[in-house]
């Protein structure tokens, strides 16, 4: 008898109904300095509503490159979609911005008030989430870093993700 090792991950948490998920996830490389904000927009049955990446030319360390993919995809997804917002990320200092005033104060004071802004206009509530939960906005930020370039999918992902989404939404799905 053979015993076959399987590798667990953690599924891609759906939102209820009624409700979307935005994916987030920023990338900083102390090595080079390249960042980028990346997230992705579903509904309740995974359907992508919208895919973006962004390059960020001036970024000092990882959590403001969390804090930039936090911000754009909220501003995204208030342009996307009238529904509440479960953000999805696996930074919890970032998310922390949503609920409090921890960074206000901090050289992060002008991202942290642009996201209190967008807080009026939709209801946004933070789920952390592992990065094994954030595969496709993690896959999307490495994409943009190496590539360094910004782009944005409506109603639709680019390519380097299809396959990932497709394991997100139906985890049994093996290649």
């Amino acid at each position: 008898v053979l015993n076959k090792v399987s590798k667990t991950t953690k599924e891609w948490p759906r939102p209820l109904a009624g409700w979307v998920a935005l994916s987030v996830d920023g990338s900083y490389s102390r090595d080079d300095g390249r960042a980028t904000a990346d997230m992705v927009l579903r509904n309740e049955d995974g359907t992508v509503i919208f895919a973006a990446y962004r390059y960020i030319f001036n970024c000092n360390d990882a959590l403001e490159s969390e804090m930039h993919a936090l911000m754009q995809g909220m501003a995204l997804a208030i342009q996307h979609s009238d529904k509440p917002v479960i953000v999805q990320s696996d930074s919890s200092c970032a998310l922390a911005t949503i609920l409090g005033d921890t960074l206000s104060r901090s050289v992060y004071g002008h991202l942290d008030a642009e996201i209190k802004a967008l807080l009026v206009d939709r209801e946004f509530v933070p789920l952390k989430i592992s990065r094994d939960q954030n595969r496709v906005a993690h896959l999307l930020a490495h994409y943009s870093r190496t590539e360094c370039c910004t782009a944005v999918w409506s109603s639709s992902s680019p390519p380097c993700c299809e396959e990932q989404l497709a394991q997100d939404c139906n985890p049994g799905f093996m290649k």
